[in-house]
């Protein structure tokens, strides 16, 4: 573990990994796991404690783990109660709260706002001032772009609150709104824009408000080469676990 600077705040039975670096004026609240190689920017709050910390007296702060080899920047609120695999990457100033659960190798950009027990697969994509509803469920290789909301409360305000769930390779482009309870399949494109009120089948693209299917996504042209442009992953390989092999290739040994 390496202190770069410091008023480095560290809680109990705080466990910090090999290689750790860890900026100033961070805070690691009680019971935080910090896995190997991994650097947290300045001025962090790891482990934010519940809303109960402040009331109840004997209040114990729930486990939270951060994965190996990840990298979260600066003012990055991360609450109690949240789990991230290997490979985490994160922007600035975003919120995570309580009971949110990470695959490896994800990205959350810079002001991102995640509203606590939702879910999200390996290696999602969310961009900048992407928010999350709670009860969200995200599948493998989702990608969110900016400004894009999930809500969960189709009669406001009551307490009756359904996240909306995402297939594998799905796509929401920029300034999407997806409604409560929606069910988005795999390999979806969503335009931007749209306000998805309605289920969206497996290879669909939807787009409008409300957003409704035009075509099967295997059918929009790519612009770099014959062919189609979808399922995506055949024509994109940057950062993906794919990379340098090909999907199928990649795929196949992940049957194996």
């Amino acid at each position: 573990m390496k202190f770069n600077n410091r008023n480095i705040q560290l809680g109990v039975n705080v466990r910090i990994g090999k290689n750790v670096r860890i900026g100033d004026n961070t805070t690691i609240y009680d019971n935080v796991e910090v896995g190997d190689n991994t650097i947290v920017a300045n001025d962090c709050v790891i482990g934010e404690p519940q809303q109960a910390y402040y009331f109840q007296a004997n209040y114990t702060n729930p486990e939270t783990k951060i994965g190996a080899n990840s990298f979260i920047r600066s003012h990055a609120i991360i609450y109690a109660g949240s789990t991230f695999g290997e490979g985490l990457t994160t922007g600035h100033r975003i919120t995570v709260r309580e009971g949110a659960h990470f695959g490896t190798n994800c990205l959350i950009s810079t002001m991102v706002d995640i509203q606590g027990n939702a879910t999200f697969g390996n290696y999602c994509r969310l961009y900048s001032n992407v928010h999350i509803c709670e009860f969200s469920r995200l599948g493998n290789h989702v990608f969110i772009f900016p400004y894009t909301i999930f809500t969960n409360d189709s009669r406001p305000p009551s307490n009756v609150c359904i996240g909306p769930t995402v297939g594998d390779y799905t796509i929401i482009a920029v300034h999407s709104v997806v409604l409560p309870g929606v069910n988005i399949g795999s390999n979806c494109l969503i335009g931007s824009n749209s306000v998805v009120s309605r289920d969206v089948l497996d290879y669909s693209f939807a787009v409008g408000s409300p957003a409704k299917v035009t075509r099967d996504i295997r059918e929009i042209g790519s612009r770099e080469k014959d062919g189609s442009q979808y399922p995506w992953m055949y024509n994109f390989e940057r950062g993906m676990p794919w990379q340098g092999i090909g999907f199928d290739a990649w795929l196949s040994q992940q049957q194996k």
